[in-house]
């Protein structure tokens, strides 16, 4: 990756952003973390006042650029690194990434601005039904310029924080369709879902019981596929913050060790202490290069399912978890009180195995696209 630009996006993200983070963002994110406090929706609308999704989003969205995969997860990791408080930018790939979808499908219609002050509506993703896809519970039937919706997705980021939510139900042939509902529409309920990490990310489970709402909330009727695509883009931003934040944590050990001492030598002298800090360096470097490897050829990947976006959530969220145990053993007992940000990091990083693609299915993709790969390969001429 150029450092050129690596020095660019960071200086950029800083200046629209470091103040909202250090004076908003990261104050209070223990407490917020141990009582499972929402962060404040306004924390979201004033980022994107600050031109955050400036780099996710077409020109016509929060003071969109256009869309630069490469220069968006760097934004992403840089935020990362900043920010103490994970459930921040997860809520923020979350919501960029649905709304772009939406601009993709050149749905804007569905991102009017809200009546309450004129701002947009900050839109989720709810898919999450912790059943096989082709067989989802719920139901959507047309009744002539309307539709009426059942459904429950059982874990949803940001269900106590978001204004809309993209699902997907099946229709009366039992095929799914990406609709788009409000938390407001009729029949729509939220409830609390205590999780064990991303705790201010406001978790919680969305349901819509004979929920009446215009045909046009209809996003697309091969609601698989969509999913697919969504899911797939995003695979690679969804770690990219928390990149950020295993380099945040290594610089913080790097740090604890040079500036303690036992029996007047520096914890940095020791050897199986540079020993550790140089496997969590290691780590971290291997996780922002297979990142930066996925950014890069973004494009060039198929849109329902790409290698390289996957191996960067499976490698992010195989080594975020052992650097912080690592983190947490260096800082000795800080690292195991709950207060640490030790432990609430190694909470947080534990959702990666799950969010997305839980890590067995993604090597069980992983196997069958390598077979599918060396299989041709191994096909004598004219077979």
């Amino acid at each position: 990756m150029n450092r050129e630009l690596l020095d660019a996006v960071a200086a950029d993200t800083d200046r629209r952003l470091r103040r909202l983070l250090d004076t908003r963002v990261n104050p209070g994110a223990a407490a917020r973390d141990a009582a499972a406090i929402p962060l404040q929706a306004e924390l979201l609308h004033e980022a994107a006042q600050h031109g955050l999704f400036h780099c996710a989003l077409p020109a016509d969205a929060c003071s969109g650029r256009g869309f630069d995969p490469v220069r968006w997860g760097l934004v992403l990791e840089h935020i990362g690194y900043r920010c103490t408080d994970l459930s921040f930018p997860l809520l923020v790939y979350l919501t960029a990434g649905t709304i772009r979808r939406l601009h993709h499908d050149r749905r804007t219609d569905l991102l009017e601005p809200m009546s309450d002050g004129g701002r947009h509506p900050l839109v989720g993703f709810a898919y999450t039904e912790q059943r096989d896809p082709f067989d989802f519970r719920g139901s959507l039937t047309r009744h002539g310029d309307t539709i009426t919706v059942s459904t429950e997705k059982s874990v949803v980021a940001g269900a106590r924080i978001l204004d809309a939510f993209l699902t997907y139900v099946p229709d009366a042939q039992g095929r799914l369709t990406a609709v788009l509902l409000h938390g407001t529409d009729p029949g729509v309920s939220i409830a609390p879902l205590a999780v064990s990490g991303f705790r201010a990310a406001g978790f919680g489970t969305v349901r819509a019981t004979d929920t009446v709402v215009p045909c046009d909330r209809i996003v697309d009727t091969d609601g698989l596929a969509h999913a697919q695509r969504l899911l797939n883009a995003e695979a690679a931003f969804f770690v990219a913050a928390p990149a950020g934040r295993m380099r945040a944590i290594a610089e913080a050990c790097a740090l604890h060790a040079a500036t303690t001492e036992r029996h007047g030598t520096p914890l940095a002298d020791y050897p199986n202490v540079q020993s550790l800090l140089g496997r969590m360096h290691a780590l971290v470097e291997s996780c922002r290069a297979t990142l930066y490897r996925a950014l890069e050829t973004y494009d060039e990947e198929d849109p329902l399912w790409s290698p390289l976006s996957w191996i960067a959530k499976y490698t992010v969220g195989q080594h975020a978890l052992t650097l912080a145990a690592m983190a947490q053993r260096l800082t000795g007992t800080h690292g195991f009180l709950d207060t640490s940000p030790c432990a609430r990091h190694l909470r947080d990083f534990s959702g990666l195995l799950a969010g997305g693609n839980p890590q067995e299915k993604v090597e069980i993709d992983l196997g069958v696209h390598l077979t599918q790969t060396i299989r041709p390969i191994l096909q004598e001429p004219g077979e």
